[in-house]
């Protein structure tokens, strides 16, 4: 018989590159405008509001580290790890994101408007209402993650697959999919049913859908009608 290939997985492809045991732990008492760090290791360390851009992070690990509020526009990260980091309501907007690992961290309310994000992978993170409009999002895994509100209005995703999430009024609105899927996620989507074309979903994800897709598409949805009134069993 011929050997069956393995199913495609669709997400994240390519781990961070970072060998722990080479990290050196960083000195670094603020965040300057253009800052470069490569194969460090930032831990137990808060940036709390720090303002700086164009912020560079390579073959790095971050460990409890506190970035809320914090402004790092065109932030880029690449071959870089995080566990445990705290970045609500910050901005990171128009930034780059290549071969990142982001685990039980808190993202809730961080933009990430207009970034793009390669090999990605969201672990057992609060994303709740993230702004990621006009985002590029290529090969990225969000696994066991909270989405509530977070909106992806008019971005390009592709290769995406979202595995035991919450997306609860998540809008996918003028977003562009490809190869996106959803299957194994809540789903109570926000804004317009019709932006899921390119996704995949479950049959009973879609059983949960029809009432607002028919909605949309001007299907008006009555009870059946018998024939005739009669019981189906004096019918002859």
């Amino acid at each position: 018989m011929p050997r069956r290939s393995a199913p495609r997985v669709i997400g994240a492809t390519q781990p961070p590159d970072v060998a722990m045991q080479g990290l050196e732990r960083a000195m670094v008492d603020g965040l300057e405008q253009g800052l470069s760090l490569e194969d460090v290791l930032i831990a137990s360390v808060s940036f709390r509001g720090s303002d700086a851009g164009s912020v560079r992070l390579e073959r790095s690990h971050l460990s409890d580290v506190d970035l809320g509020d914090a402004r790092l526009r065109a932030l880029s990260m690449v071959d870089t790890s995080a566990e445990r980091v705290d970045a609500a309501n910050g901005d990171w907007g128009a930034g780059k994101l290549r071969r990142v690992l982001l685990d039980d961290s808190r993202l809730t309310g961080l933009s990430l408007a207009e970034t793009h994000l390669e090999e990605v992978q969201f672990k057992g993170c609060k994303l709740d209402y993230i702004n990621f409009r006009n985002a590029t999002i290529e090969h990225v895994s969000f696994l066991d993650c909270s989405l509530r509100g977070t909106d992806f209005q008019g971005a390009t995703i592709h290769a995406t697959r979202f595995d035991g999430c919450q997306l609860l009024e998540t809008d996918f609105s003028r977003a562009q999919m490809e190869s996106v899927d959803l299957r194994g996620s809540q789903l109570e989507l926000a804004g317009s049913m019709l932006a899921l074309k390119g996704a995949t979903i479950g049959s009973l994800q879609l059983i949960d859908l029809a009432p607002l897709l028919a909605l949309e598409l001007g299907i008006a949805v009555e009870p059946d009608q018998g024939s005739g009134g009669l019981p189906l069993s004096d019918r002859g």
